[in-house]
């Protein structure tokens, strides 16, 4: 009998995610299993998590897939957690009253909504999360890092920046797949694309996305991942 494989678990926010990303990793890290962890939306956002609970709100995430996928801890090599940063780090004066729009509107410049306090304590509780977890190495004892597509998923991988439907992002998920599932080496020149991959280590692609408007421009760190 061959060595077991080991697990690498991506925790990601929705399923387009594992769309688009899933073929290209298993052909990638062919040497281990990939799992993903779907939280259906943004966890750092969600109303009932917070500084004092995220960190057991991951383990719960790591456990109910294992049990999903029928793993054990021992066999989990490394949780890699992926982000949109939805313009979350901006400066507060960079959030634009419009009482005439019903969603929230993004530009690369700054997002209007006709509710400011509320998107300006969504992007402090945001910010707030993402350091208290973009500075931990290990989660239960194994491996975590996270990484981000900015402004999200969609704007890295299409340079698309407009809002988009459930169906128009599934459409995109599968192009994508069908561009890269089966060719690494071009998925690998992709994410290191000069046009979205922050120059820097880990911790300085984190402060420039933390910085100015940047978390609504297109960029990415994800490529470190692979170095």
């Amino acid at each position: 009998m061959g060595k077991t494989k080991k697990v690498i678990l991506f925790i990601v926010e929705g399923i387009t995610d594992k769309t688009a990303l899933g073929t290209v990793l298993d052909a990638i890290l062919s040497n281990e299993k990939i799992h993903f962890a779907i939280t259906e939306g943004d966890i750092t956002t969600k109303d009932d998590v917070n500084a004092s609970n995220v960190i057991r709100r991951i383990n719960e995430i790591v456990k109910f897939t294992q049990e999903r996928y029928h793993f054990k801890a021992f066999d989990l090599l490394e949780v890699v957690h992926l982000i949109d940063t939805d313009g979350a780090f901006i400066p507060d004066t960079a959030v634009i009253d419009n009482p005439n729009t019903t969603h929230i509107q993004y530009t690369l410049q700054n997002i209007q909504t006709n509710d400011v306090e509320k998107i300006v304590e969504r992007n402090q509780k945001k910010l707030g999360l993402v350091k208290l977890l973009r500075s931990k190495t290990k989660i239960n004892k194994k491996p975590y890092k996270m990484f981000y597509f900015s402004r999200n998923q969609e704007h890295v991988l299409h340079n698309e920046a407009k809002e988009l439907t459930t169906s128009e992002k599934n459409a995109l998920a599968d192009q994508f797949d069908d561009m890269y599932g089966d060719v690494p080496e071009a998925f690998l020149e992709f994410i290191k694309s000069k046009d979205f991959a922050v120059p820097g280590d880990y911790a300085a692609t984190w402060n420039f996305i933390e910085s100015g408007l940047h978390s609504l421009e297109r960029w990415s760190n994800f490529h470190l991942y692979f170095n």
